[in-house]
């Protein structure tokens, strides 16, 4: 089982990966966005390879592996879910889904997730315009 920090730092891992194009990610580069201390950043970077979901190589930075592929992309997915399901069901605003959403992908079950995802009408693209990502079944976090 996976925390919710250990959840977040893999999928900002994703994310910044995605968006700099770069294999591996420098410890410098999480500080940075995550506004943790280097050792915060060291601890949680080891607990992430004992737990395979990411690769380290000093000096080089990290990456993730297969598996922490997939609970990124997973983690993405619902979030992007429920904003979509916040904006069009509950009225939130744009700038409030995301902080709503960030705590409901924590604690939202496969089963959830389905449903969520059908009851919206099996939707492509979240409030802001981002794709909402397949669903990954043979992996997860819940």
């Amino acid at each position: 089982m996976l925390t919710r920090g250990e959840q977040d730092y893999i999928k900002v891992i994703y994310m910044l990966q995605e968006t700099n194009n770069e294999e591996y990610l420098k410890n410098t580069v999480l500080v940075k966005k995550l506004g943790h201390t280097p050792q915060t950043v060291n601890e949680t970077i080891k607990k992430l390879v004992n737990k395979n979901l990411l690769e380290y190589i000093p000096y080089k930075g990290s990456k993730l592996t297969e598996e922490g592929i997939e609970i990124s992309i997973r983690l993405i997915r619902i979030h992007r879910l429920w904003e979509l399901f916040l904006y069009e069901k509950l009225g939130f605003t744009w700038e409030q889904v995301h902080e709503e959403a960030e705590k409901l992908e924590h604690v939202t079950s496969k089963l959830l997730e389905e449903r969520l995802y059908e009851f919206l009408g099996k939707p492509s693209k979240c409030p802001h315009g981002s794709s909402i990502p397949e669903l990954i079944t043979s992996m997860g976090i819940n």
